[in-house]
């Protein structure tokens, strides 16, 4: 899966411009608040139609603009599909070759995109609600109809929270058990998701930072013990439902479900956001970016395309240069980030495109 290329008018503070793309590396270097950024979040939007910034439609419009305007051409095993994402106020409206889009399952899959960005670094240090949409977001990358079941989930979650905040809980029980099955199919996802993830995640932490020690990462749920079992898990969540209905009513909200629940990381067995430095916290979000790639491309035999923000911040020159050729190993799409290129001295032409970008313009440049 390649990204040919780009095309952007009026989005943020990128002037409009048209970019051909490498097959390897493309490196976007610049001073900082000059856009460069700016460029990974239109390539995000055009795969997953959100901001990894959280930013709303007007956010990403430019100044005094009505509209902002994302194309991209992508390849896959010689097939070229062309996709245009318009942002205006009221909203997105997506098209692939030129035929407007209804359905998420025409749409998604065509530009798959994994982001490392400084942001990501929350999940470690943040509350559960960061964990729980990084898991939702990576499931979803290789199962579009994990999509519609959360969404489906979250709409019972909303009329049972509503039947709780007003008293009345004759009609509770219908409630319970269609939350008792939208909230085990999650949870059996997120299970099976986490136990193929952790297996990864071993062999890509000690490749990037060639040590021996241990991470792991596991699905928290307090006293819920789930499993890869669907109908377990909806005996198991149906239970817990029933049990906690009292409290639930006296604080007229769910109290149980995979909204409530977290993820948790470890290494050496201790929780990684209290026993680890800012690097090592760094490098197992980077190695759980690179076991998310490799569990798409084993599973879904899907190689693609990664976005690096500010990736070599706070990592040394050995960690990054396993990092990189991790991915040369891989030969897929990269984008990345920085503030200067020492880091890819060593990459043969062919690999590498170089750009330069200051504020707002994007143009090629010759490596230095």
């Amino acid at each position: 899966m390649i990204l040919s290329r780009l095309s952007v008018q009026s989005f943020r503070n990128l002037a409009a411009t048209t970019v051909e793309f490498g097959t390897g590396f493309n490196i976007f270097c610049g001073d900082n608040a000059q856009g460069k950024t700016n460029i990974l979040e239109s390539i995000y939007l055009l795969g997953t139609l959100k901001s990894f910034r959280m930013a709303k439609n007007p956010e990403l419009i430019g100044w005094e603009k009505q509209f902002s305007l994302i194309k991209g051409l992508i390849s896959d095993d010689g097939l070229n599909r062309e996709v245009d994402l318009l942002l205006d106020q009221a909203g997105k409206k997506v098209r692939v070759d030129q035929k407007t889009v209804v359905r998420v399952a025409d749409f998604f899959g065509i530009l798959t995109v994994v982001l490392f960005s400084p942001e990501e670094l929350t999940m470690v240090r943040g509350a559960p609600e960061s964990r729980r949409r990084y898991l939702d977001r990576a499931i979803f990358a290789g199962d579009v109809i994990y999509l519609t079941r959360h969404h489906e989930y979250m709409r019972i979650l909303k009329q049972r929270n509503a039947l709780l905040r007003s008293g009345d809980t004759s009609s509770l029980e219908p409630w319970n058990e269609q939350l008792a099955v939208a909230g085990a199919q999650l949870v059996t996802s997120r299970v099976g998701y986490i136990g193929n993830i952790d297996k990864l995640l071993k062999e890509t932490f000690r490749e990037i930072t060639d040590t021996n020690d241990e991470v792991a990462i596991s699905y928290h749920s307090g006293s819920l013990a789930y499993s890869e079992d669907l109908n377990d898990n909806i005996d198991r969540l149906a239970a817990a439902l029933n049990k906690r209905r009292e409290p639930e009513l006296l604080q007229r909200t769910t109290l149980t479900g995979p909204h409530r629940d977290d993820i948790v990381f470890t290494i050496n067995g201790k929780p990684l956001r209290h026993s680890s430095s800012q690097g090592q916290q760094r490098c197992f979000v980077l190695a759980l970016k690179m076991a998310e790639i490799e569990l798409l491309r084993r599973c879904r035999s899907v190689s693609p395309v990664l976005l690096l923000d500010d990736m070599t911040s706070e990592l040394d020159s050995r960690r990054i240069a396993n990092l990189l050729k991790f991915l040369t190993d891989r030969r897929m799409q990269v984008f990345v980030t920085t503030t200067g290129t020492n880091d890819f001295e060593l990459f043969e032409d062919n690999n590498l495109r170089l750009f330069h970008v200051e504020q707002g313009t994007v143009r090629p440049a010759n490596k230095a």
